[in-house]
């Protein structure tokens, strides 16, 4: 059988129909690659980065754990730029506040590392003073971590001691009650107001459990 060669107009168009399907199926594949790549950078593209919050409500002095925080993708414009971004750099730190659900976890919520040390509590420019107590003068033994206590004094005097002299050394300004004790008196001096228990005993977490009180830790401000 014999062959018949094409012509020159049928040649030419051949040519043509290559040249526009060569064409067609570069730019769908170009569309293809440019989805594929918006598809896996939209996180970063579209202006929104993922956070640590909170899952649930968390008490001051809490430790964290994995099971209550969460990963959140935000818009870039509600990001707090302090916020942490994974968990592994929160987990194990204890809380200095309480956290709602959904709030971004911030490095001034928690202690600067993690660890289980009473360091790790108490914040900068603080120190943490260790004093002994009966279970009868700390609310039946009901005191706990991240309680907030007055500490208050109680001197013994002697009858011909200078009340006023003692007064402007122990409690300058401070509320005082002078009551008969024997032959001899007591002054009554709140010391300090409001201050924060870091820890009660060995524990530095709040327990659910009725805890018997022997030492608290309260936070002052350090001197000098």
């Amino acid at each position: 059988m014999s062959k018949t060669p094409l012509s020159g107009s049928s040649r030419m168009t051949t040519q043509r129909f290559v040249l526009i399907a060569g064409v067609v199926c570069g730019l769908i594949a170009a569309i293809l690659v440019f989805a594929i790549v918006a598809q896996s950078g939209g996180s970063e593209g579209d202006g929104s980065l993922s956070v640590v919050v909170a899952k649930q409500d968390i008490p001051a002095q809490s430790r964290l754990i994995a099971d209550i925080l969460d990963i959140k993708t935000l818009p870039a414009d509600e990001v707090n730029p302090e916020a942490f971004t994974a968990r592994s750099q929160v987990v194990n730190r204890i809380t200095g506040q309480a956290i709602t659900a959904g709030d971004q976890i911030l490095p001034t919520m928690v202690s600067d590392r993690a660890g289980e040390s009473l360091a790790f509590t108490i914040g900068a420019g603080k120190r943490a003073v260790s004093i002994e107590v009966k279970e009868s003068v700390t609310a039946g033994g009901n005191v706990q971590p991240g309680d907030q206590v007055d500490v208050v004094g109680i001197f013994a005097l002697d009858k011909d001691a200078d009340v006023t002299a003692l007064l402007a050394v122990v409690a300058p300004g401070g509320d005082a009650v002078v009551t008969p004790f024997g032959t001899d008196r007591n002054l009554t001096v709140t010391l300090l107001q409001d201050v924060k228990v870091l820890a009660v005993g060995q524990s530095l977490v709040k327990s659910e459990e009725e805890t018997t009180t022997r030492v608290t830790q309260p936070e002052t401000d350090a001197e000098g």
